[in-house]
C-alpha cells in the first residue's frame, strides 16, 4: 500500500461499519468514533505494524502484515458468535469486504473458526468467510479509502505536485478529502467527483478506512438514526402542508370579502382582535395565535374596528414570517416559528404523511393533501408563496434531503436511493416540491435567482466551478454546511460549505 504519514494507530467506526488503520500520534477522531484494540498480543501487533516513521517513509503495510488481517467475503452478512458454534449467541454482524484482526484460529463446529476483533465486536466466525495474506492485501488496496484532513487555516489545491503550479481552489481547515495517491510529498486529492488536485502533505493528516463489523447495539442505533431522519422529514412535510392550507384559507376569506363588496370587510382567523383600514371593500387579515374559531366580518369571536381613511390594504400571514437570518447575515439564528392552532379539521385526514419503507424515505407529493393549497403555490419571483410557506418549505427541503445521507453517487444518476450525481440529487429533491431546477449544475445555476454567497439560507444552492465553468452543486442546510452527492467514494454526505471556494449562490424559493 502507499506510504502513510501522520496517522494514528486506532480503529474507527464511521457510517455503517468502518475500520481505520492509521499510524503516528494517537487520538485523531476524524468523522467516526475511535477504538483502540485491547485484545492481547494480536491486537498489539496489528497496531504496531501500522506505525510508520515519517522520515523513513516506509509502507504502512507489507504483505506479511496481512497474516493477521482478514477481509470478509460474503454475499450479504454473516453473524459473529459468542462461541465457535452456530447455536451460540450472536454478538454482531460482519458485511462483505469488512476488515478484521484475527486473534486466533480454533476448531469449532464444522471446522476452523477465527476469533476476530472488528470494531467493537469480538467473537467467532467460520474461517471460510474470510481471505487473508496477499489476497487480503490486494482487496484492501481496492476497498480501503484514504482520507486527508486539512490542518491549516486554508490550503491551496494545485494543478500539479509543486508549489508553482496553478491554484485550483482553496480548501478549508478541518474539511476532509479522499486521497488518490501520494507523490513527492504531495497528495493528490479528490475534492469531489468534479475536482481533484495536489496539496503538500505537510499540511494534512491522513488515515485509511475499511468497513468493519457492527455490534447489535450499533446496528440498532444506526436504524434509530435512520428512523429519526424519516420522522423529521415527515414532520416537516406535514407542517408545510398545514401552512399551505392555512394560507389557502386566508386567501379564500379575502376573496369572499372582496366579492361581497362589503365596505371595510375584515377577516379573522383563530379568534383575537383585528384592526384595519379599508378602501373599496378590500380586506385586512392579521394573525392571532391565541386559538379560537375562525371569524369573518360581523362574527362574535373577536373584536374588530374599521376605518375608511383610505390607503392600501395590508396582509399578514396567519403564521408570522420566520426569517432565516437578518439582512445579509445568514449566521443570525432564526426565531422559533410561532405556534398556532388553525382550524383545519376538515383537512386533517388528507394531510397525513405517506411513509415509504426501507431506504426510500418519506414521500408526501406536491398534491398529497388533496387541497387547493398545494396546487396553487408557486415559488420564486412572481410566485405567490408567502413568507410562511417559503420558510416551511426551506425546513422541509433540508429534512427531506437528509434522509438520503449515505446513499451512493452515480455519474449521470438521478435516483435518490440507487444513485445520483450532484445535480441529479438536487433536481430530485426540488422536484418533490414541484420545483423544476433543470438537470445539470449549469442549468440550475442559470435558472435560479442569483443571491450573494453570504446571504444563503437553508434550501438555497451553492455552485462550484473550475475557472468560470460550473461543475458542481450542493444544497445549503444551515450552520455553514451543505449536503451533496459528492463522489463515487463518499456518496451523499454533509460537508463544510467552503470545502472548496463557492463560485455562485442561488435560490428557487424566493
Amino acid at each position: 500500500m502507499k506510504n502513510r504519514t501522520k496517522r494514528s494507530a486506532a480503529f474507527f467506526l464511521s457510517g455503517a461499519c468502518i475500520l481505520s488503520l492509521m499510524a503516528g500520534p494517537a487520538g485523531l477522531a476524524g468523522n467516526g468514533r475511535s477504538y483502540l484494540t485491547q485484545a492481547g498480543a494480536a491486537e498489539a501487533r496489528a497496531a504496531s505494524m501500522l506505525q510508520t516513521s515519517r522520515a523513513e517513509r516506509e509502507p504502512a503495510m507489507s504483505p506479511e502484515d496481512y497474516q493477521n488481517i482478514a477481509i470478509s467475503q460474503v454475499s450479504d452478512y454473516v453473524n459473529i458468535r459468542q462461541e465457535a458454534t452456530t447455536s451460540s449467541a450472536i454478538v454482531g454482524k460482519i458485511y462483505n469486504n469488512c476488515a478484521a484482526n484475527i486473534l486466533e484460529t480454533v476448531e469449532g463446529e464444522g471446522g476452523s473458526w477465527y476469533r476476530i476483533q472488528s470494531g467493537t465486536v469480538s467473537g467467532y466466525i467460520k474461517a471460510q468467510y474470510f481471505i487473508t495474506g496477499a489476497q487480503a492485501e490486494a482487496i484492501a488496496k481496492e476497498i480501503g479509502i484514504e482520507y486527508a484532513t486539512i490542518n491549516t487555516a486554508s490550503l491551496r489545491l494545485r494543478a500539479e505536485p509543486n508549489l508553482s503550479s496553478e491554484v485550483l481552489t482553496m480548501l478549508a481547515q478541518g474539511a476532509e478529502y479522499v486521497v488518490l495517491e501520494e507523490k513527492d510529498n504531495f497528495a493528490r486529492l479528490s475534492v469531489d467527483e468534479d475536482l481533484e488536485g495536489y496539496v503538500s502533505m505537510d499540511y494534512i493528516k491522513t488515515r485509511v478506512e475499511f468497513k468493519q463489523a457492527v455490534s447489535l447495539e450499533e446496528e440498532a442505533a444506526k436504524q434509530a438514526e435512520t428512523d429519526r431522519r424519516k420522522k423529521e422529514a415527515a414532520d416537516a412535510l406535514q407542517k408545510l402542508e398545514e401552512v399551505k392550507l392555512v394560507e389557502a384559507k386566508i386567501d379564500a376569506n379575502i376573496t369572499t370579502d372582496e366579492q361581497s363588496g362589503t365596505p371595510g370587510g375584515t377577516s379573522i382567523q383563530n379568534g383575537g382582535s383585528v384592526s384595519g383600514q379599508q378602501t373599496g371593500g378590500a380586506a385586512t387579515t392579521i394573525a392571532a395565535s391565541d386559538g379560537g374559531n375562525s371569524a369573518s366580518s360581523g362574527s362574535q369571536s373577536g373584536s374588530q374596528s374599521g376605518s375608511q381613511n383610505g390607503g392600501s390594504a395590508s396582509e399578514n400571514g396567519l403564521i408570522a414570517a420566520n426569517p432565516l437570518g437578518q439582512g445579509d447575515n445568514p449566521g443570525v439564528s432564526a426565531p422559533e416559528m410561532e405556534t398556532t392552532r388553525a382550524v383545519v379539521s376538515t383537512t386533517a385526514a388528507s394531510t397525513a404523511a405517506t411513509t415509504a419503507a426501507g431506504n426510500d424515505g418519506i414521500y408526501i407529493g406536491p398534491n398529497q393533501s388533496g387541497g387547493s393549497a398545494n396546487n396553487s403555490v408557486s415559488y420564486g419571483p412572481g410566485g405567490n408563496a408567502s413568507d410562511a410557506v417559503v420558510n416551511a418549505t426551506r425546513t422541509a427541503v433540508v429534512a427531506y434531503a437528509k434522509q438520503y445521507l449515505g446513499n451512493p453517487y452515480v455519474f449521470g444518476g438521478t435516483s435518490l436511493t440507487d444513485g445520483a450525481d450532484c445535480s441529479g440529487f438536487v433536481m430530485r429533491i426540488y422536484e418533490h416540491f414541484g420545483i423544476n431546477t433543470g438537470r445539470s449544475s449549469r442549468d440550475q445555476a442559470a435558472k435560479c435567482r442569483q443571491i450573494s454567497v453570504d446571504a444563503v439560507q437553508p434550501g438555497d444552492l451553492l455552485f462550484y466551478a473550475s475557472g468560470d465553468y460550473i461543475n458542481h452543486v450542493a444544497m445549503y442546510i444551515g450552520g455553514g454546511q451543505v449536503i451533496h452527492a459528492a463522489s463515487s467514494k463518499t456518496g451523499i454526505i454533509i460537508s463544510p460549505a467552503n470545502y472548496r471556494t463557492p463560485y455562485k449562490a442561488g435560490t428557487f424559493l424566493d
